[in-house]
């Protein structure tokens, strides 16, 4: 048992396995860090595993093939903008520890970190509403500052979080002028957890959103993300419950070895309409996770999908869906460019796509 959650005080204690050794990409791969594990039957799903990146770090990569991000055609995307967080810039981290470079249990190391520095706001914030905001705002904070300082990680980090925050607005008004709150919930669906950095995100966003926005009915909500770990899983329940936000967020652990689609998985949780997707899983399972969703009827008219890492990915099949739909007149997708999280010469971005009418079956 990773984390003791049933103490008299109420207080989460963290085990944290020991200090982790520092080993290069070249050593630890993406099948390390999504690797699968046996998990409780009552917990479900169906990704592969991505490819293995080839070992770089921020000082030896070579970016010259990411200097300017281009469109599926070619072309430099008309709606695409570069943007980057002077935060996102501060790295004074040891260079061995940079980009694609993993820390063994790295992941319990940085929540230890966050654990400590949110130690003094204990106490200070109730459950739900603005204090929640801003008690997952300041973990979010701590997290970007060990990556920064200490080891790189692939979380979003603050420069995507805040793209990602902006295009979850302009669904929930959408959601909002369309009527719908009148009708149902409000559902986002992460694939890809890791520790629940960009988990936070949509809840923050969420909850300040309908804070700002009093309606009647109030707008409800849910978010539900997916992993294939259970360590990982077990990292982001933890910092979700430092955020108090927990109530919330439904984790789903994915389980490869059922053979089951998103959209069954997805089923099970009488999701019936996704608002918004999140996609930063297994970069192979981007367009056939996506295509399923839209055959099955969960992705159609009024939805939001944002797709993370396709410039650094290359993941020019996926855009050429996009593209595709967008000819159609189906879709409005753009690519909004920014360096890779915690890096300062490594080009990525995320292609951000409303559906404007039902996808073809």
């Amino acid at each position: 048992m990773l984390f003791d959650t049933t103490t008299q005080s109420g207080e989460d204690i963290v085990i944290v396995p020991q200090q982790p050794e520092i080993r290069s990409c070249a050593e630890v791969s993406y099948n390390d860090l999504y690797h699968y594990e046996e998990t409780d039957e009552s917990l479900h799903s169906s990704t592969s595993k991505p490819p293995t990146p080839s070992p770089t770090e921020d000082a030896a990569f070579d970016s010259s093939n990411f200097d300017t991000a281009r469109d599926v055609t070619g072309s430099i995307s008309s709606g695409s903008s570069i943007r980057q967080s002077s935060s996102d810039n501060l790295i004074t981290r040891d260079p061995r520890h940079g980009a694609f470079t993993f820390a063994v249990h790295g992941e319990y190391d940085m929540l230890l970190h966050v654990q400590r520095s949110m130690d003094k706001c204990r106490g200070k914030t109730a459950e739900g509403g603005a204090d929640a905001v801003k008690l997952a705002k300041a973990i979010m904070k701590s997290i970007d500052e060990y990556c920064v300082k200490e080891q790189w990680m692939y979380h979003v980090g603050n420069t995507k979080g805040l793209a990602i925050g902006r295009f979850l607005r302009s669904a929930l008004d959408l959601f909002v002028q369309n009527g719908s709150v009148k009708e149902r919930k409000f559902i986002c669906v992460e694939l890809g957890t890791y520790c629940g950095y960009s988990a936070l995100v949509l809840t923050s966003t969420l909850l300040q959103f309908v804070s700002e926005h009093p309606t009647t009915p109030p707008i409800e909500f849910k978010i539900f993300t997916t992993e294939i770990s259970t360590n990982f899983v077990n990292v982001s329940q933890s910092i979700f419950r430092m955020a108090k936000v927990d109530a919330h967020i439904t984790p789903i652990i994915i389980k490869e070895s059922t053979g089951e689609n998103i959209s069954d998985v997805m089923k099970q949780y009488d999701i019936s309409h996704i608002d918004f997707l999140l996609l930063d899983h297994a970069k192979d399972r981007y367009l056939p996770d996506l295509t399923n969703l839209e055959s099955r009827g969960l992705i159609k008219q009024g939805s939001h999908v944002g797709a993370d890492n396709v410039v650094f990915n290359r993941l020019d099949s996926y855009r050429q869906h996009m593209l595709a739909l967008k000819e159609q007149g189906v879709v409005d997708s753009r690519l909004e460019e920014m360096n890779l999280e915690y890096s300062n010469n490594l080009k990525d971005g995320i292609e951000m796509t409303c559906y404007r009418k039902d996808p073809p079956i």
